[in-house]
């Protein structure tokens, strides 16, 4: 198990206005530059990682750290696959208090949305990292609760494979399965030379998280 204590914040600031959608002329109580600045200052983003070995594999199911979870997507992108990395990666708690306090909802948009892409960036980070160091060619992640296949009651079992996240990176899970902080991802990294996003998977066009577009082709051939 590793723990990376000062993961790289990357937050450009053309690419972040784009994001946002930011126009000054109707956003004009915000210095998008001092928010930019604020955030770079209140990010903290941390990694814990296990180096993991798949186990038994049934029609929907698949042990990893001997582990079982119950995904029939994560069960064929981890059917050719060994070594696998669980992960959580939070931004910390400094940001997140900082938005809710600002009093400005727009203010609090932009940070909490900077806090996400910095989470984005941090854990694309992550995957160069794991691939240098473990030389695979190319990596994909899941993570529980992106897919209605892999619920977010299945987040207990990937904290468990962690121990005490708590003490290692500050993220604990709540009953309610919430991650606190709140600015805080996991998943499991998988070797995948094609790529894999659940937002490929899902049809919902008006969800606010989604990073890519829907491939039904794609979708279809994950339910053959």
């Amino acid at each position: 198990m590793e723990t990376i204590d000062r993961i790289p914040v990357t937050l450009d600031p053309a690419a972040v206005a784009k994001r946002l959608r930011h126009n000054p002329a109707r956003a004009s109580s915000v210095n998008l530059d001092e928010l930019l600045a604020l955030a770079g200052s209140l990010i903290r983003l941390r990694a814990v990682y296990e180096v993991s070995y798949t186990g038994a594999k049934g029609e929907d199911t698949v042990e990893v750290a001997g582990v079982t979870f119950r995904s029939r997507i994560l069960r064929r992108n981890l059917d050719q696959a060994q070594k696998v990395f669980p992960f959580i990666m939070t931004a910390g708690p400094a940001l997140e208090a900082a938005a809710t306090s600002s009093g400005d909802l727009l203010k609090q948009y932009y940070l909490e949305e900077m806090a996400n892409i910095a989470l984005e960036n941090g854990a694309a980070w992550l995957a160069e990292r794991l691939k240098t160091r473990y030389g695979l060619p190319g990596l994909a992640s899941m993570d529980p609760g992106s897919l209605e296949d892999w619920p977010i009651t299945e987040q207990p079992k990937l904290f468990s494979i962690l121990g005490d996240t708590e003490r290692l990176v500050g993220v604990r899970l709540t009953d309610s399965m919430l991650m606190i902080p709140r600015k805080s991802i996991s998943g499991i990294f998988f070797p995948s030379e094609e790529g894999f996003s659940s937002c490929q998977l899902c049809d919902r066009d008006a969800c606010p998280a989604r990073r890519g577009p829907y491939d039904e082709v794609m979708a279809i051939n994950y339910k053959a």
